[in-house]
Protein backbone atom coordinates (compact mmCIF):
# COMPACT_ATOMS: atom_id res chain seq x y z
CA UNK A 1 0.00 0.00 0.00
CA UNK A 2 1.55 3.18 -0.87
CA UNK A 3 0.70 6.33 1.02
CA UNK A 4 2.39 9.86 -0.18
CA UNK A 5 1.84 11.94 3.45
CA UNK A 6 2.12 15.29 1.93
CA UNK A 7 0.03 16.68 -1.25
CA UNK A 8 -1.16 19.71 -2.73
CA UNK A 9 -3.58 18.95 -5.05
CA UNK A 10 -5.10 22.00 -5.82
CA UNK A 11 -1.71 22.49 -7.97
CA UNK A 12 -2.99 20.87 -10.43
CA UNK A 13 -5.39 23.91 -10.89
CA UNK A 14 -1.81 25.87 -11.37
CA UNK A 15 -0.32 23.64 -14.36
CA UNK A 16 -1.42 25.81 -17.19
CA UNK A 17 1.57 26.79 -18.54
CA UNK A 18 4.16 23.96 -19.67
CA UNK A 19 6.86 25.67 -18.41
CA UNK A 20 9.41 22.21 -19.23
CA UNK A 21 8.77 23.49 -22.76
CA UNK A 22 10.48 26.38 -22.75
CA UNK A 23 14.51 26.45 -22.75
CA UNK A 24 14.68 30.26 -22.39
CA UNK A 25 12.70 32.82 -20.88
CA UNK A 26 11.83 34.94 -24.61
CA UNK A 27 10.16 31.42 -25.03
CA UNK A 28 7.97 32.13 -22.61
CA UNK A 29 6.96 35.67 -22.70
CA UNK A 30 6.16 34.56 -26.17
CA UNK A 31 3.64 31.79 -25.31
CA UNK A 32 2.25 34.08 -22.09
CA UNK A 33 1.69 37.03 -24.61
CA UNK A 34 -0.34 34.61 -26.89
CA UNK A 35 -2.87 33.31 -24.60
CA UNK A 36 -4.81 36.45 -24.10
CA UNK A 37 -6.01 36.33 -20.80
CA UNK A 38 -7.66 38.71 -18.20
CA UNK A 39 -5.25 37.08 -15.42
CA UNK A 40 -3.16 34.41 -14.89
CA UNK A 41 -1.46 32.68 -12.20
CA UNK A 42 0.60 29.12 -12.75
CA UNK A 43 2.82 27.12 -10.93
CA UNK A 44 6.13 25.09 -12.00
CA UNK A 45 8.71 28.23 -12.95
CA UNK A 46 12.21 26.78 -12.33
CA UNK A 47 14.78 29.86 -11.00
CA UNK A 48 17.07 28.39 -14.29
CA UNK A 49 15.21 30.53 -16.37
CA UNK A 50 16.03 33.89 -14.81
CA UNK A 51 12.86 35.18 -15.32
CA UNK A 52 12.27 38.76 -13.76
CA UNK A 53 9.41 41.17 -12.79
CA UNK A 54 10.49 43.48 -16.09
CA UNK A 55 10.39 40.80 -18.54
CA UNK A 56 7.14 40.16 -17.23
CA UNK A 57 6.22 43.53 -18.35
CA UNK A 58 5.84 42.48 -21.77
CA UNK A 59 2.63 40.48 -21.28
CA UNK A 60 -0.49 43.04 -20.85
CA UNK A 61 -2.52 40.99 -18.32
CA UNK A 62 -1.90 40.63 -14.53
CA UNK A 63 0.46 37.35 -14.15
CA UNK A 64 1.73 35.98 -11.23
CA UNK A 65 4.26 32.39 -12.04
CA UNK A 66 5.07 30.43 -8.71
CA UNK A 67 8.38 28.90 -8.59
CA UNK A 68 8.42 25.12 -8.00
CA UNK A 69 9.20 25.59 -4.74
CA UNK A 70 5.94 27.22 -3.78
CA UNK A 71 7.04 29.63 -1.74
CA UNK A 72 8.17 32.55 -4.52
CA UNK A 73 6.73 34.00 -7.44
CA UNK A 74 6.85 37.47 -9.60
CA UNK A 75 4.14 39.14 -11.11
CA UNK A 76 4.07 42.14 -13.86
CA UNK A 77 2.85 45.65 -13.28
CA UNK A 78 -0.53 44.60 -14.13
CA UNK A 79 -0.17 42.74 -11.23
CA UNK A 80 0.73 45.14 -8.73
CA UNK A 81 -1.50 47.74 -10.18
CA UNK A 82 -4.27 45.01 -9.63
CA UNK A 83 -3.75 43.96 -6.44
CA UNK A 84 -2.07 47.67 -5.08
CA UNK A 85 1.18 45.36 -4.46
CA UNK A 86 4.89 47.09 -2.86
CA UNK A 87 6.33 44.59 -4.64
CA UNK A 88 6.12 42.38 -7.85
CA UNK A 89 8.36 39.99 -5.62
CA UNK A 90 6.40 37.79 -3.41
CA UNK A 91 7.19 35.02 -1.01
CA UNK A 92 5.33 32.82 1.79
CA UNK A 93 2.22 34.47 3.19
CA UNK A 94 1.95 37.79 0.76
CA UNK A 95 2.24 35.14 -2.02
CA UNK A 96 -0.62 32.87 -1.32
CA UNK A 97 -2.84 35.90 -0.58
CA UNK A 98 -2.78 36.72 -4.65
CA UNK A 99 -2.42 33.11 -5.54
CA UNK A 100 -5.64 32.26 -4.02
CA UNK A 101 -7.79 35.29 -5.31
CA UNK A 102 -6.60 34.45 -9.02
CA UNK A 103 -6.83 30.50 -8.56
CA UNK A 104 -9.78 28.79 -10.60
CA UNK A 105 -12.71 28.08 -8.02
CA UNK A 106 -15.94 25.66 -8.25
CA UNK A 107 -15.83 23.42 -11.14
CA UNK A 108 -13.07 24.53 -12.48
CA UNK A 109 -10.75 23.33 -8.98
CA UNK A 110 -12.72 20.28 -9.16
CA UNK A 111 -11.89 19.23 -12.30
CA UNK A 112 -8.42 20.09 -11.12
CA UNK A 113 -8.75 17.57 -8.16
CA UNK A 114 -10.12 14.58 -10.38
CA UNK A 115 -6.91 15.03 -12.51
CA UNK A 116 -5.28 15.04 -9.65
CA UNK A 117 -6.65 11.90 -7.82
CA UNK A 118 -6.89 10.06 -11.39
CA UNK A 119 -2.73 10.34 -11.31
CA UNK A 120 -2.54 9.33 -7.98
CA UNK A 121 -4.25 6.17 -8.46
CA UNK A 122 -2.56 5.49 -11.60
CA UNK A 123 0.92 5.45 -9.71
CA UNK A 124 -0.63 2.99 -7.41
CA UNK A 125 -1.29 5.31 -4.40
CA UNK A 126 -4.63 4.11 -1.91
CA UNK A 127 -4.10 7.56 0.03
CA UNK A 128 -2.89 11.02 -0.16
CA UNK A 129 -2.33 13.20 2.96
CA UNK A 130 -3.93 16.38 1.69
CA UNK A 131 -3.55 20.19 2.37
CA UNK A 132 -7.02 22.38 1.77
CA UNK A 133 -9.09 25.18 2.78
CA UNK A 134 -12.39 25.43 3.27
CA UNK A 135 -13.43 25.09 -0.18
CA UNK A 136 -10.92 22.43 -0.95
CA UNK A 137 -12.81 20.38 1.81
CA UNK A 138 -16.28 20.90 0.31
CA UNK A 139 -15.13 19.87 -2.96
CA UNK A 140 -13.78 16.47 -1.69
CA UNK A 141 -17.12 15.97 0.29
CA UNK A 142 -18.83 16.16 -3.02
CA UNK A 143 -16.79 13.55 -4.90
CA UNK A 144 -16.44 10.20 -5.48
CA UNK A 145 -12.81 9.64 -4.66
CA UNK A 146 -10.63 6.63 -6.34
CA UNK A 147 -8.12 7.05 -3.64
CA UNK A 148 -8.38 7.85 0.40
CA UNK A 149 -7.95 11.36 0.67
CA UNK A 150 -6.72 12.55 4.26
CA UNK A 151 -7.97 16.57 5.06
CA UNK A 152 -4.61 18.13 6.41
CA UNK A 153 -6.77 21.82 7.10
CA UNK A 154 -4.50 25.06 6.94
CA UNK A 155 -4.53 26.36 10.58
CA UNK A 156 -6.74 29.16 9.79
CA UNK A 157 -9.61 26.87 8.11
CA UNK A 158 -8.95 23.99 10.90
CA UNK A 159 -12.78 24.36 12.35
CA UNK A 160 -14.42 24.98 9.00
CA UNK A 161 -13.37 21.76 7.58
CA UNK A 162 -14.26 19.81 10.15
CA UNK A 163 -17.72 19.95 9.12
CA UNK A 164 -16.76 17.99 5.83
CA UNK A 165 -15.15 15.19 8.04
CA UNK A 166 -16.88 11.78 7.45
CA UNK A 167 -16.41 8.21 7.28
CA UNK A 168 -14.86 8.18 3.51
CA UNK A 169 -13.38 11.56 4.51
CA UNK A 170 -10.73 11.72 7.49
CA UNK A 171 -9.20 14.39 9.15
CA UNK A 172 -5.67 14.60 9.73
CA UNK A 173 -3.32 17.23 11.08
CA UNK A 174 -3.32 20.96 11.09
CA UNK A 175 -0.77 22.85 8.80
CA UNK A 176 0.87 25.98 10.71
CA UNK A 177 4.08 27.38 8.23
CA UNK A 178 6.91 28.10 10.43
CA UNK A 179 9.60 28.91 7.77
CA UNK A 180 9.87 29.17 3.90
CA UNK A 181 12.03 27.14 1.27
CA UNK A 182 15.76 26.44 0.79
CA UNK A 183 15.28 27.57 -3.27
CA UNK A 184 13.57 31.01 -2.00
CA UNK A 185 16.43 31.63 1.11
CA UNK A 186 13.18 31.37 3.96
CA UNK A 187 13.76 28.61 5.32
CA UNK A 188 14.81 30.20 8.77
CA UNK A 189 18.46 28.33 9.43
CA UNK A 190 20.44 28.92 12.44
CA UNK A 191 23.43 30.62 10.59
CA UNK A 192 23.50 32.37 7.31
CA UNK A 193 23.13 31.46 3.88
CA UNK A 194 26.40 31.04 1.85
CA UNK A 195 25.10 33.61 -1.05
CA UNK A 196 22.80 35.85 0.68
CA UNK A 197 24.18 36.34 4.66
CA UNK A 198 20.46 36.25 5.56
CA UNK A 199 18.86 33.33 8.01
CA UNK A 200 16.01 33.20 5.84
CA UNK A 201 12.23 34.24 7.34
CA UNK A 202 10.41 33.07 10.76
CA UNK A 203 7.23 33.80 10.15
CA UNK A 204 5.45 32.81 13.78
CA UNK A 205 7.25 33.00 16.80
CA UNK A 206 7.96 30.56 19.39
CA UNK A 207 5.22 31.61 21.82
CA UNK A 208 2.56 32.22 19.47
CA UNK A 209 3.48 28.98 17.90
CA UNK A 210 3.05 27.46 21.15
CA UNK A 211 -0.69 28.98 21.67
CA UNK A 212 -1.42 27.84 18.61
CA UNK A 213 -0.34 24.53 19.15
CA UNK A 214 -2.62 24.48 22.57
CA UNK A 215 -6.06 25.59 20.44
CA UNK A 216 -5.50 22.83 17.90
CA UNK A 217 -5.16 20.31 20.88
CA UNK A 218 -8.29 22.15 21.98
CA UNK A 219 -10.15 20.43 18.92
CA UNK A 220 -8.67 17.29 19.40
CA UNK A 221 -6.07 17.71 16.17
CA UNK A 222 -2.42 17.79 16.01
CA UNK A 223 -0.44 19.89 13.73
CA UNK A 224 2.03 19.83 11.20
CA UNK A 225 4.54 22.31 11.35
CA UNK A 226 6.32 23.30 8.01
CA UNK A 227 9.94 23.80 9.28
CA UNK A 228 12.97 22.81 6.77
CA UNK A 229 15.89 24.91 8.29
CA UNK A 230 17.53 24.05 11.70
CA UNK A 231 16.41 27.30 13.23
CA UNK A 232 12.70 26.69 12.58
CA UNK A 233 12.87 23.03 13.93
CA UNK A 234 14.64 24.81 16.80
CA UNK A 235 11.10 26.71 17.54
CA UNK A 236 9.16 24.01 16.92
CA UNK A 237 10.24 22.20 19.42
CA UNK A 238 10.28 24.73 21.96
CA UNK A 239 7.17 25.95 21.39
CA UNK A 240 6.05 21.87 21.69
CA UNK A 241 7.67 21.96 24.92
CA UNK A 242 6.44 24.78 25.67
CA UNK A 243 2.93 23.83 24.90
CA UNK A 244 2.75 20.99 27.23
CA UNK A 245 1.66 18.96 24.41
CA UNK A 246 -0.79 15.69 25.54
CA UNK A 247 -0.79 14.21 21.98
CA UNK A 248 1.19 11.37 20.81
CA UNK A 249 2.40 12.36 16.88
CA UNK A 250 2.36 16.07 16.01
CA UNK A 251 3.96 16.25 12.92
CA UNK A 252 7.31 18.18 11.47
CA UNK A 253 7.08 18.52 8.11
CA UNK A 254 10.44 18.03 5.88
CA UNK A 255 13.05 19.06 8.72
CA UNK A 256 15.35 19.31 6.00
CA UNK A 257 18.02 20.67 8.22
CA UNK A 258 17.47 18.46 11.49
CA UNK A 259 20.33 18.29 13.99
CA UNK A 260 21.61 15.34 16.02
CA UNK A 261 20.17 16.96 19.69
CA UNK A 262 16.96 18.01 17.53
CA UNK A 263 16.47 14.59 16.60
CA UNK A 264 16.76 13.75 20.08
CA UNK A 265 14.12 16.07 21.65
CA UNK A 266 11.95 15.15 18.67
CA UNK A 267 12.04 11.52 19.35
CA UNK A 268 11.12 12.29 23.24
CA UNK A 269 8.51 14.31 22.34
CA UNK A 270 7.00 11.53 20.49
CA UNK A 271 7.02 13.52 17.60
CA UNK A 272 6.27 11.65 13.58
CA UNK A 273 8.58 13.25 10.92
CA UNK A 274 7.16 13.49 7.46
CA UNK A 275 10.23 14.18 5.16
CA UNK A 276 10.50 13.79 1.03
CA UNK A 277 13.68 11.77 0.24
CA UNK A 278 12.84 13.17 -3.33
CA UNK A 279 14.26 16.85 -2.54
CA UNK A 280 17.74 15.01 -2.11
CA UNK A 281 17.78 14.41 -5.56
CA UNK A 282 15.58 17.67 -6.96
CA UNK A 283 17.53 20.07 -5.31
CA UNK A 284 20.83 18.83 -4.73
CA UNK A 285 22.38 22.10 -6.49
CA UNK A 286 20.53 24.30 -5.20
CA UNK A 287 21.13 22.97 -1.73
CA UNK A 288 25.10 23.11 -2.39
CA UNK A 289 24.86 26.62 -4.29
CA UNK A 290 23.09 28.20 -0.46
CA UNK A 291 24.45 25.95 1.60
CA UNK A 292 27.83 25.24 1.24
CA UNK A 293 29.47 22.50 3.29
CA UNK A 294 25.57 22.37 5.28
CA UNK A 295 24.92 20.59 1.87
CA UNK A 296 26.19 17.69 2.93
CA UNK A 297 23.90 17.06 5.85
CA UNK A 298 20.87 18.07 4.44
CA UNK A 299 17.31 15.67 4.10
CA UNK A 300 19.17 13.09 6.79
CA UNK A 301 15.74 10.36 6.23
CA UNK A 302 18.47 7.79 6.80
CA UNK A 303 19.56 8.71 10.03
CA UNK A 304 16.20 10.03 11.08
CA UNK A 305 15.02 5.95 10.55
CA UNK A 306 18.05 5.26 12.15
CA UNK A 307 17.81 7.01 15.37
CA UNK A 308 13.93 5.47 16.32
CA UNK A 309 11.77 8.42 15.67
CA UNK A 310 8.68 7.82 13.69
CA UNK A 311 8.91 9.01 10.34
CA UNK A 312 6.75 8.95 7.23
CA UNK A 313 7.64 9.97 3.64
CA UNK A 314 5.42 12.10 1.04
CA UNK A 315 6.32 13.80 -2.35
CA UNK A 316 4.88 17.47 -1.67
CA UNK A 317 4.47 17.23 -5.14
CA UNK A 318 8.01 18.00 -6.05
CA UNK A 319 7.41 16.48 -8.30
CA UNK A 320 4.50 14.49 -7.75
CA UNK A 321 5.77 11.12 -8.71
CA UNK A 322 6.13 8.33 -5.77
CA UNK A 323 8.27 5.96 -7.71
CA UNK A 324 10.59 8.86 -8.56
CA UNK A 325 10.73 9.81 -4.69
CA UNK A 326 11.24 5.86 -3.90
CA UNK A 327 14.21 5.64 -6.17
CA UNK A 328 15.82 8.96 -4.61
CA UNK A 329 15.21 7.14 -1.17
CA UNK A 330 16.78 3.91 -2.41
CA UNK A 331 20.07 5.55 -2.36
CA UNK A 332 20.13 5.93 1.47
CA UNK A 333 17.74 2.99 2.79
CA UNK A 334 16.38 -0.66 1.67
CA UNK A 335 13.89 -0.66 -0.23
CA UNK A 336 11.29 -2.75 2.01
CA UNK A 337 12.00 0.24 4.65
CA UNK A 338 11.28 2.88 1.66
CA UNK A 339 7.96 1.12 1.06
CA UNK A 340 7.11 0.91 4.59
CA UNK A 341 7.93 4.59 5.06
CA UNK A 342 5.96 5.39 1.77
CA UNK A 343 2.69 3.74 3.28
CA UNK A 344 3.42 0.37 4.74
CA UNK A 345 3.41 2.06 8.34
CA UNK A 346 -0.33 1.63 7.64
CA UNK A 347 -0.69 -1.61 8.40
CA UNK A 348 1.15 -1.89 11.45
CA UNK A 349 0.82 1.86 13.08
CA UNK A 350 -1.72 4.03 11.34
CA UNK A 351 -0.42 7.28 12.76
CA UNK A 352 -4.05 8.13 11.36
CA UNK A 353 -5.95 6.61 13.94
CA UNK A 354 -3.98 7.16 16.55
Amino acid sequence: MLVDAHTHMELFAFWEVPFEEFSNKKELIKYLRSLRKEKLVAYGLDYSLGLTPEDLNEVPYPVLLIYKDGHKGIGNEALVKEFNLRNPTLKEHELWEVANALKPKGEDMRRALERGLKKAKEMGLREIHDFVDEELARIYSEMELPVSVVLMPYFEHREAVLKYVSKNLKVGWVKIYVDGSISARTAYLKEPYEDTKTCGVLLVEEKKLSEMIREVEALGLRVALHAIGDGAIEVCLRALERANITRKYHRIEHAELITEDQMKRAKELELLLCMQPNFSCYYSETYEKALGDRARRINPFDKVYESGIDLIFGTDMMPFDVNYAIKCAEKKLPKEVVLRLFGGWKETKDYVKL
